[in-house]
Parts: structure tokens; sequence; C-alpha cells
């Protein structure tokens, strides 16, 4: 694989991992009857969009996020009343009759009968509420036919309901069709919903990102070999200008024995070479399976552990590989193990944590600011923004498993720090409504104990005075670290 097509990929398994988050916050407000009537990714103006029931799903320009449209959150959402309340309103109707070029009767108090635009706000919005086409051509049939004996406004009315009534049936729960038929949006704007219903259907978004990582690096452990930290007698790798090169040693030479050490066992034959510091060193190999010898000279060098000297001879060997079984690979995934302590989805939360902290501290955002306009040398453990996150991936093409490795492990630390990122305990992130619902429960809770109505809401004039310098802070990390992602990129 190419760069450039590692960062399409990378790109491309972001892109999913939002349109996952979202659609975690679409299921879960739909379970509960919730009215969420728009499911996008990006931004701006609106590429593609199709209508599934009362949702509709679409692609806008700017792939930077996504939303789910849910009703109620917002102050300015209006609430749908019933169907026939809607369309069969005396206003409704005058309003349906001013759109019609045909010429029309009235009833005896003055509203206009049924008219051909009346009948198309009818079929609007048996669509809008999502009502299949076969369904919605039976209920306009049946209403065109009953509305000639109709001499009445109630009349007109009731014969609606009954035959949507009879059409549906009755609703079975909060949010069928039915529902949203015989009673509109009653009970299903984000308000009318428990707390807790609230509290899931915002967390399932967040949380959906470290399932995610969770399967990623499962995936990783389970179907990728790894190391298991033991090696091999087979030469890996070969170093420049080391005693190993000069005696022409290769990449795929197998160790048999030094001097006269013979073992299967490579740190047997390591230490056997260790302890010939300065001396010239028989080593027997096994090279297209035919066995040869060859002789060196450890190069000296002090064990910066120990202080001792000992002898380098200026190769790698092969470490041993192996798929983990599923529980190994699960609990690896999870928390870590001892051999890859930081490769589980709990260590990564810690980190995730830290380095936030760190980020967002007094002296990390004068660093980073240092670093992007001043003379300061960039950290490479530093702050780096999702343009640099996908050069790094970039840069993992051709590089075999371990490449692989690279690109799958900074998806799944991705995915943990946009679950802490979301839970931002401000608008616009998820952790803006937790906080409010948290907010309001302890407020009411308090209310309660001392016997006063439980009415007390968060006003968003609050919430907005808080949230304004937060997201001007964020929004000069964001800038700041992708101009030095552009700037000066990290290499690996």
């Amino acid at each position: 694989m190419t760069s450039g097509l590692a960062i399409l990929a990378f790109v491309a398994a972001l892109v999913l991992a939002i349109l996952i988050h979202e659609l975690g916050h679409l299921l879960t407000a739909k379970s509960v009857g919730m009215k969420a009537d728009r499911y996008f990714v990006g931004f701006g103006p609106t590429l593609w969009s199709t209508r599934r029931g009362e949702t509709e799903y679409g692609v806008k320009a700017l792939p930077l996020g996504g939303f789910v449209s849910i009703r109620g959150m917002s102050p300015l959402d209006e609430r749908d009343a019933p169907l026939v309340d809607t369309v069969f309103s005396p206003t409704a109707l005058r309003e349906a009759a001013k759109r019609d070029a045909t010429v029309v009767t009235t009833f005896s108090d003055g509203t206009p009968e049924l008219t051909v635009g009346a009948l198309d706000h009818l079929e609007e919005e048996l669509a809008g509420r999502g009502t299949p086409s076969e369904l919605r051509e039976h209920i306009l049939r049946r209403t065109r036919e009953t509305a000639v004996d109709m001499e009445t406004l109630d009349g007109l009315r009731w014969s609606l309901k009954e035959i949507v009534h009879t059409e549906v049936g009755g609703s079975e729960r909060l949010g069928d069709l039915a529902w949203r038929l015989e009673r509109g949006d009653e009970g299903r704007f984000y308000h009318d919903r428990p707390a807790w219903q609230r509290a899931v259907a915002i967390f399932t978004g967040p949380v959906t990102h470290l399932a995610i990582a969770f399967l990623l690096l499962f995936g990783l452990y389970s179907l990728l070999p790894l190391p298991t930290g033991e090696v091999t007698p087979e030469i890996a790798a070969v170093i420049e200008g080391t005693p190993a090169e000069e005696a022409q040693l290769r990449v795929g030479d197998r160790l048999l024995a030094v001097e006269d050490q013979e073992s299967s066992d490579f740190s047997v034959l390591r230490d056997a070479i260790r302890a010939r510091p300065g001396l010239p060193t028989t080593l027997t190999i096994e090279r297209d399976g035919a066995r040869s010898e060859v002789v060196l000279t450890p190069q000296a060098e002090e064990d910066p552990a120990t202080g001792e000297v000992v002898g380098l001879a200026g190769f790698a060997p092969a470490p041993v590989e192996e798929r983990l079984p599923p529980g190994a690979a699960g609990r690896r995934a999870a928390v870590g193990d001892e051999l890859d302590p930081f490769g589980g989805v709990v260590p990564l939360l810690r980190a995730s944590v830290q380095g936030l902290a760190a980020i967002f501290s007094p002296a990390g955002l004068s660093d980073l600011v240092s670093t992007a306009f001043g003379a300061q040398e960039r950290d490479p453990e530093g702050v780096v923004s999702v343009i640099g996150i996908a050069s790094i991936a970039g840069q993992t093409a051709g590089g075999g498993t371990a490449g692989l490795y690279t690109f799958v492990f900074l998806l799944a630390y991705l995915n943990v720090f946009l679950f802490i990122f979301n839970l931002v305990p401000l608008p616009p992130f998820d952790g803006g409504p937790l906080a409010v619902i948290g907010v309001e429960k302890v407020g009411n809770l308090a209310r309660r104990l001392r016997g006063r109505e439980q009415d007390f809401t968060v006003d968003p004039r609050a919430i907005t005075a808080v949230a304004l310098p937060v997201i001007g802070v964020l929004l000069l990390v964001v800038v700041t670290s992708i101009w030095l992602d552009i700037s000066d990129p990290l290499r690996l």
C-alpha cells in the first residue's frame, strides 16, 4: 500500500467511526421513542440525502464530523401535531386553497372543502411521518372517496381519523407509525423523556469509540502474528559497520554455535558472544540449508545496566511471532498484559486523559504557542492533529506487519481519544447535554428534599458564558496543531 492510499484508508476509517458514533445516538434515541429526523455526515451544503421512514439521511460537503438531529434539543424545534390537526384544520385548508388553482366550495362555516392542494399536503405529511408509499396511496384514495359525502369539517376530520386507524391500526409503542399519525410528537421530544433515557441516547455516541477501539485491538492481536517477547537464533537484521557485517553475516542465517557452545536457545549463544569482547570468535551458522563457519571479533562495549564490558556482534535475532488466542487477545485489548501493558483500551484511556491534562495546562498551552510561532523545537511526543495522525499512518505504508500494527493501533488510540474528547462537559460536545442532565438532576433532588417543586432547569445563557472561552481555547489548540502538522510534520 502506498502512503497516499494509507492516508485515504485512515481518513475513511475515521469517517466510518463518526458514522458509527452518530448511529449510536440515532438508534438509541429511536429505541426510546424520541424523534430523530436527520442523520448526516459532515457539515455545510447537502450533497446527497434520502428519506427512510421519518428520518432523512445524507452527506454534506465538509466531512468534519456528523450529527443527528433529535427533536426538542433545540428550543427552536416545533412539535408536529396529530395528522388530522395538521392537514384538516381550518387554517391548513385555507392555506391549501390559496395554493390550489381549482374552484372550490366551502363548508357552512366558510372553511374550504377538500381540495387538490389539501390532498397534496396530506400526502406530504404522510411521507414526512414515514408512511410507506403503498399505505399512503390507500389512505389518499379512501380520503378522496369519503370526502365527497362530508358536509362539515368535523365530518372530514372524523373520516380521516377512522381511515388512519383502519389502515394503520392502533399504536403499540411510543413513536411508531400509528402514534406519529394519530398523536404527532406528543411525548417524543428530547425533554419529554426521562433523564436516564436522555443520558443513554447521548452517551451511546461516544461509547461506540471505545467499542471500535477494542474491536480493532482484538482483531490486531488475534489475527496478526505479533512478537511474543521470545527470539529465535535466526538473524533478522545486520547493523552496518559492525563485526557481523564485516564477517558477511546475512539476514536469514541461523546461528547454531559460538565456539564450542552449541544450542538452539539464542540467549545461550548471545551470552557466549558477550563473554568474548575483543576476542576472535568462531560462529557456526546454517545458510540455505548448508552448515558453515565464520570468524568475527565481538566489539567491546560497556553494559549500561551492569557496567560490565561485554562483546557485541552487531546483529538482531528474529522474534517469535504468533497470534494470540481469543481470551488472551481480549485481555490485552481491554487492559493490556505483561508483554504489552499499554496495548489495551484502559491504559489508552489513562494516557489520553494525562495527555489532555498536559496539553491544556498553562505550561502545555505556552509550549504549543511557542513551538508554533516561536523558536522552540517541536516535541515529537507533543500534541498532534488529525492531519498529523493521518500523515503518520501514511508513513507506515510498506512497513509490513510492523506498519500494519502501527496503522491499526493509531486508529484504536484515536478512537479512545475521541471518546474522552466528546465527553468535554460543554456544548457542542456530547458531554455538554450530559452535564446539563447531571446538574438538573442534582438541583431537582435538592428541591425535592426541601419540599419544593422539581422544575429546576439550566439556563442556556449560563452554559454559553462558560462554553465560549473554553471553545476558544480548543480552537487555539486545533488550529495551532494543524499548523504545526503542515509546517513541521512529524516523521517516524
